[in-house]
């Protein structure tokens, strides 16, 4: 648990896991790597270049998108220290979407639909 005063690194996470999404490439360089995932189409609208993500409990940084794929750039730390290392192609992680962009993205939503009616 933290505590008060300790710094925080990445983004919060609660826990909550929205879906699955699958492990489509793993393109490897010398001390880095780039992982591709496949989410389901529903769940796109919330996935941002520049975003955070949360995959098998870990928080990341979403590196690109393309329509449901998205990757994200590893280093050597988050290599060694989680087990992003171990995972290979069409392996299955779970996905907690970043609870303050899902706020926003439906409020956006809802605001704009309300609009249109």
């Amino acid at each position: 648990a933290a505590r008060f005063g300790d710094e925080i690194g990445g983004h919060q996470m609660s826990g909550h896991i929205l879906c699955m999404a699958t492990i489509t490439r793993i393109i490897r360089s010398e001390n880095n790597r780039q992982i591709w995932f496949e989410i389901p189409q529903e769940y796109t609208g919330y996935i941002f270049t520049k975003g955070y993500i949360g995959i098998d409990g870990i928080s990341l940084t979403i590196g690109e998108v393309v329509g449901n794929q998205f990757c994200v750039n590893l280093i050597p730390e988050t290599l060694e220290r989680t087990n992003m290392g171990f995972r290979a192609e069409q392996d299955q992680v779970n996905i907690e979407i970043d609870p303050q962009t899902q706020a926003i993205v439906d409020t956006v939503e809802r605001v704009l639909a309300e609009r249109r009616d």
